[in-house]
């Protein structure tokens, strides 16, 4: 009987410790409690600066008890975007940009804040109607947030200009879903995208492109 009730005794510590240590033992990403923007768009410069009036967003890592998470690697990835390309040189010394990769990577600060400007632009090329989310935001290699990608410089030179407006009517007239065309993420081309063109392209704003483009 004395044994037994040994045995049942120690199941009983053992068992407790196991539920705290899987109580503690959180992970340092967990998703539900990140803040992410659902869509993103790539801007130009204007004077080398980037154009962080209608590019720039916030995200935020916290960990499965809501606790931020500092130093974490906050990974933008548009390596599943056909026709957006980022700028080999992001004018931001704390961004490092993989060409290869389609991504930027940037780390959260002590409060678990990270904030992107994505440079960038579309080719002007022949756009494929968007069939889905193609970027993603990962930290710490954990997907946080599929999200969708537009670009007010559509044909990638000479900055936000005429011919983008030109472009961005080709794609509205396609009767066809183009994201990179999509400034409101409302999941259509429409008349409220061509206001939020027109006011970028009003307020001179991305009036450079990418020096030099990641191929």
């Amino acid at each position: 009987m004395l044994r037994l009730r040994l045995r049942s005794s120690l199941l009983s510590v053992s068992c407790c410790c196991v539920a705290i240590t899987s109580a503690t033992a959180s992970p340092r990403v967990y998703p539900p409690y990140c803040t992410a923007p659902s869509a993103v768009r790539l801007v130009g410069t204007n004077g080398g600066v980037p154009d962080r009036v209608a590019g720039e967003f916030q995200i935020v890592i916290r960990d499965f008890v809501n606790n931020p998470t500092p130093g974490a690697s906050v990974v933008i990835d548009l390596s599943g975007t056909p026709d957006v390309v980022l700028c080999a040189d992001q004018a931001d010394p704390n961004a490092l940009t993989s060409c290869p990769g389609h991504s930027v990577l940037k780390f959260t600060d002590g409060l678990g804040q990270v904030t992107f400007t994505l440079l960038g632009s579309s080719t002007g090329a022949s756009d494929p109607p968007a069939t889905g989310l193609p970027a993603r935001i990962f930290a710490n290699g954990v997907l946080v947030r599929e999200i969708s990608v537009s670009t007010f410089d559509l044909d990638g030179a000479s900055g936000v200009g005429a011919t983008d407006l030109s472009i961005w009517l080709t794609d509205f007239g396609s009767d066809a879903y183009h994201q990179r065309s999509d400034f409101d993420a409302s999941g259509g081309d429409g008349a409220n995208d061509l206001s939020e063109w027109l006011t970028m392209f009003g307020a001179g704003g991305s009036t450079q492109s990418c020096g030099a483009s990641c191929p």
